[in-house]
């Protein structure tokens, strides 16, 4: 155990770019520590653990669990088109997001992938899994919903992306970008010194010495490609975990168990002490179920 927290603890990332749809997406690799044969649980080798964040969010989101997940296979955490590091694009929405992410899955992994994917990721991952089963092993759905956001949330939602600009905001120093910055929606168990570590890893310094958030503001505009028709998911014919943050206010208990029982075999597993952010509040618990999850497959 002591050689497996180690070689966890050493877990660093590489950075990488894949050529996806004239676009290049970046998407960090935590690699695997099944080389070990030790620590092996199964055969890393032949897995690879796909992470993939949601809305307005990056592949830091998973920092806390990726390396915790690196005994199962190999761990890659991806930013969609429009953030994090990943190239910024003309069109976007869900559509936009789906057809990436099936061409990153089909084109740049050779190995079986079980699909980790939060919120609007989940949404995603969710329309691959119905659309195309062959190219996954495994789905982790983490407080996603395949309706999306309830209604009210979904019209609060629509007018802020009707009105919100296209011009990126700057700020003039990395101070006050820290205080601009906010978890969407409200509630989360991270300290102030973590938030600011995590709004710090989604921005960057500009050439003009102002600071900015690693994200095209199309991403959040209201397009036609945000709506996609409602995924069918009793077509999922894969192994299936649903996760849920106990206290979320996007996906009630209730919306999970009817998940759940429409999908076949699935399983539940709810994140204590989480909100929406399960990966950000209880990183510990994510890495477990998902961990677990794998193991079983």
């Amino acid at each position: 155990m002591e050689d497996l927290l180690a070689a966890i603890a050493e877990s660093r990332p590489t950075s990488a770019l894949a050529h996806v749809n004239g676009l290049k997406l970046h998407y960090l690799n935590w690699g695997a520590i099944g080389g070990h044969s030790h620590l092996r649980r199964l055969k890393p080798a032949a897995t690879t653990i796909l992470l993939c964040h949601g809305g307005s969010a990056h592949c830091h989101w998973w920092d806390e669990v990726a390396p915790q997940l690196t005994e199962y296979g190999r761990v890659l955490a991806l930013d969609f088109r429009g953030h994090g590091r990943s190239q910024w694009a003309s069109q976007y929405g869900l559509a936009a997001h789906l057809d990436d992410l099936i061409a990153f899955v089909r084109d740049h992994l050779r190995q079986r992938v079980v699909l980790v994917g939060h919120s609007m990721g989940g949404e995603i991952a969710m329309r691959l899994a119905a659309g195309s089963p062959q190219l996954l092993s495994g789905l982790v759905v983490a407080d996603a919903s395949p309706a999306g956001l309830p209604l009210k949330t979904r019209l609060i939602w629509r007018w802020k992306r009707r009105n919100q600009s296209a011009v990126r905001p700057e700020f003039p120093t990395r101070e006050a970008l820290i205080a601009r910055f906010r978890l969407s929606p409200p509630g989360h168990n991270l300290t102030p010194a973590a938030l600011a570590a995590l709004a710090l890893k989604g921005a960057e310094q500009l050439t003009s010495g102002n600071w900015a958030f690693r994200l095209d503001p199309k991403t959040r505009k209201l397009t036609a490609g945000w709506r996609l028709p409602r995924c069918r998911i009793q077509d999922i014919r894969l192994p299936v975990l649903i996760i849920r943050g106990e206290h979320s206010r996007l996906v009630s208990e209730r919306q999970a168990r009817r998940m759940q029982h429409r999908i076949p075999g699935s399983k539940f597993k709810t994140i204590p002490s989480a909100y929406h952010h399960v990966s950000l509040d209880n990183p510990d618990a994510t890495a477990t179920a998902i961990g677990e999850f794998v193991e079983s497959l």
